[in-house]
């Protein structure tokens, strides 16, 4: 008697099934479960990407100062330049970033200096670098600032024969 109520309930859930209805939402789920996932992955790798493209721009402006620090003072002058990056490694800049280094200099102003009076002004120059580049169509901009002197730290550091 115990065997035919086992069988008899066996019976009746082999017969049901999944209904059209039920199928669909489970397909409409998972695809927007998966749209989710691979929407993350790509604001993963686009962020990353902005990250280190912003981080090499600030290496190329860091680079360019450190230059300046030992340029003569009748050296530096507005300038535009262009640097590559390609994070595979591929010397030809195909795949990279093209970054855009422009160096405007210009007389400091009074109000560039919060201290005032400041006799030295008129022997320094307010020094502007800026890095600009692409990235998704977007127009990206960095910048750095310092200030030379005529007797600056260049002719302690590095002798101009």
């Amino acid at each position: 008697m115990r065997i035919s109520a086992v069988s008899r309930h066996f019976g009746k859930s082999s017969a049901a099934a999944f209904t059209l209805a039920e199928a669909m939402i489970s397909v409409l789920v998972g695809s927007v479960m998966l749209t989710a996932l691979y929407s993350s992955f790509t604001f993963g790798y686009g962020a990353v990407k902005l990250a280190r493209e912003d981080l090499r721009a600030t290496q190329i402006l860091l680079q360019r100062m450190e230059t300046l620090r030992l340029t003569s003072f009748a050296a530096i002058q507005n300038g535009t330049l262009t640097e590559y990056y390609d994070p595979t490694g591929s010397t030809n800049g195909s795949q990279g970033s093209v970054y855009t280094i422009t160096i405007a200099t210009n007389a400091p102003t009074s109000s560039d200096m919060p201290v005032q009076p400041v006799y030295y002004m008129k022997k320094m120059l307010k020094v502007t670098a800026t890095a600009t580049w692409t990235n998704g169509n977007q127009l990206r901009t960095r910048s750095l600032q310092t200030y030379a002197s005529q007797g600056g730290i260049q002719s302690y550091v590095y002798n101009h024969k």
